[in-house]
């Protein structure tokens, strides 16, 4: 496989939850997963332990993009808690003696396309053979493990890339806040969130990234920027 190839597939799930972490008495979900989520997906599908992985995905050696397809929907629904750091019997749980119940946000009827590019072939093989004939080592899922993912390529699933310029361009994919500018346009609903982007071997976030986005998956019109050209799609890679 050529290192200028990009795997492109399709995730999807009833629910998902991508937890803020800055959130405590309630839980509040990003849009959709940070580039640290998808690397843990990616990496739970090709059956890296935890904390095992983070320097295969690192912004010199990895690219990342990831397109909303289903237009974002929220919901609420509570969550039981069991305080299992002091032990717990049956009987408590029966009586509610140790358990705490949180309200959570949810998305509801999501789908993303996922754009994925490693320097590392011999990952990038294994990861493409596994989407292609729908297997993962664990089970993927979408934030919390409640939410269990379905997945499939898009087309062939394995595209050229090709980094181009342009203005005025459609970007089909969230857009990096700090790389371009924006034009508003009528009947949009635009977005800004900012999200952990890269950990290191001790589980530290050495860097954040902030998006722009459109709720309803609608392309983002950039005043000037690179981008990348994935099939028929005009893609911001990170």
């Amino acid at each position: 496989m050529d290192n200028e190839k990009c795997i492109v597939f399709d995730v999807w799930s009833d629910y998902a939850c991508f937890r803020r972490g800055y959130t405590t008495t309630s839980i509040l979900s990003y849009p959709f997963p940070s580039r640290t989520t998808i690397t843990g997906f990616l990496a739970g599908m090709l059956g890296y332990e935890r904390d095992s992985y983070y320097d295969l995905f690192q912004k010199d050696n990895s690219k990342i993009g990831l397109r909303i397809i289903n237009p974002i929907k929220k919901t609420h629904l509570n969550l039981n808690y069991i305080n299992t750091k002091i032990g717990f019997i049956l009987k408590d749980i029966k009586n509610n003696s140790k358990r705490t119940q949180i309200p959570a946000e949810y998305l509801k009827d999501v789908k993303y396309r996922f754009y994925v590019q490693l320097d590392d072939q011999d990952v990038m093989n294994k990861l493409f053979n596994l989407i292609q004939e729908h297997k993962s080592i664990y089970t993927p899922y979408l934030g919390i493990s409640e939410c269990i993912a379905n997945y499939s390529l898009v087309g062939n699933g394995l595209y050229d890339i090709e980094l181009v310029s342009g203005e005025n361009v459609d970007i089909d994919s969230v857009v990096l806040k700090e790389d371009t500018s924006i034009v508003i346009e009528k009947n949009k609903k635009y977005g800004i969130i900012k999200s952990p982007g890269f950990f290191n071997s001790n589980r530290e976030v050495t860097g954040f990234l902030e998006y722009y986005y459109e709720e309803n998956g609608n392309p983002i019109k950039v005043k000037e920027s690179e981008y990348y050209k994935i099939g028929e799609d005009n893609v911001i890679l990170y």
